[in-house]
């Protein structure tokens, strides 16, 4: 009974840091946030809360990890990204998710900007523009293959255990130069010159794209 609640646990983080991730794309490139200085603190925030869903969840798959308690690894991360872009899909089509969502956590969410509190940003997404996506797919997936490359390095070759982990201190390093240099810049100058959001909504697509394409090559690695 203990490990259902463990892999319980995995999921609500990896989902939980998979929909902040997106949500705090939603909050940066909203028609609110781009008028009002603070909305950048809030989108920072709410990331920062994705990342420490994701240091949670690599922290617990580790020690599930490490425990051999049976469960079976690759089938939980798989069935948590599933049920991430499912979740995903459900957020895009229906505005009500973000509204129930805020109501569970908003007083969490809104401490780095109480006066925004109140708002909502979630909005039908424009079309994709292509450089947008894959930078924002591949800043996506760097990220993860920080958190779940040394697994599957030291499943393959117990050795170089040690060397897995700096290989994924790597990957976050790529993931956080691809935001500095591109993805940042782009819509710092879509804020400057008054952009119309929706046409950065690539950045958004990105990442929806990056957890399909995870599922995807999580399928094929249990496959072979």
């Amino acid at each position: 009974m203990i490990d259902v609640y463990i892999e319980l646990l995995v999921i609500f983080f990896l989902v939980g840091g998979i929909w902040l991730d997106v949500y705090s794309l939603y909050v940066r490139l909203s028609n609110v946030t781009q008028k009002r200085s603070e909305g950048l603190a809030l989108a920072n925030w709410v990331l920062y809360m994705a990342r420490m869903l994701n240091l949670a969840s690599a922290f617990t798959l580790a020690v599930i990890y490490e425990s051999n308690s049976g469960v079976n690894f690759s089938g939980l991360v798989l069935a948590s990204f599933l049920v991430g872009s499912l979740f995903l899909f459900v957020f895009y089509k229906f505005r009500l998710v973000e509204s129930l969502l805020l109501r569970l956590i908003g007083f969490v969410m809104f401490m780095p900007a109480r006066g925004l509190a109140g708002n909502h940003f979630w909005r039908p997404l424009g079309w994709p523009k292509l450089s947008h996506v894959v930078s924002s797919m591949l800043i996506s997936l760097f990220l993860n293959f920080a958190i779940f490359l040394p697994f599957v390095i030291t499943t393959l070759k117990p050795e170089f255990r040690m060397s897995s982990v700096y290989l994924g201190q790597f990957m976050n390093f790529i993931s956080t130069l691809l935001l500095m240099l591109y993805a940042d810049p782009v819509m710092m100058r879509g804020r400057d010159e008054a952009a119309g959001v929706d046409a950065m909504d690539g950045f958004i697509w990105g990442r929806f794209a990056a957890n399909v394409l995870i599922v995807a090559l999580i399928a094929i690695w249990m496959a072979v």
